[in-house]
């Protein structure tokens, strides 16, 4: 990935001062604003790209650290795994970019405890 510019660290950082305030109902909304505005970025981007003749499948439900060939298992594994062991790890791999997150812990954190 590439690295956040000066500009961008600065408003994160502003972000998250600002957020320290907020309580918990409104930390949930503005994380599902950000969802939002994700899912809103997507359809647009997919939008004006189909119109210029570009089609992507951005796949949510597929784990960006899966491997897409033989090779790339055998990186992962050290050796060329079997297909019930190739089989395994992307079902673990699907899952764990799947799995539903707990909006509380992410939200509330140590201070739940």
């Amino acid at each position: 990935m590439f690295e956040l510019t000066q500009e961008q660290k600065f408003l994160l950082r502003r972000v998250e001062l600002e957020a320290h305030d907020l309580s918990k109902a409104e930390l949930i909304d503005a994380l599902l604003g950000c969802w939002e505005a994700r899912f809103q970025l997507k359809q647009s981007f997919m939008e004006f790209t189909r119109d210029a003749g570009i089609h992507f499948k951005l796949d949510e439900q597929r784990s960006p650290y899966s491997p897409d060939s033989l090779e790339e298992m055998e990186a992962v594994f050290g050796y060329e795994p079997t297909e019930e062991e190739a089989v395994s790890y992307i079902k673990d791999m699907y899952e764990t970019a799947t799995m539903e997150l707990d909006m509380d812990e992410i939200v509330l954190g140590l201070d739940n405890e």
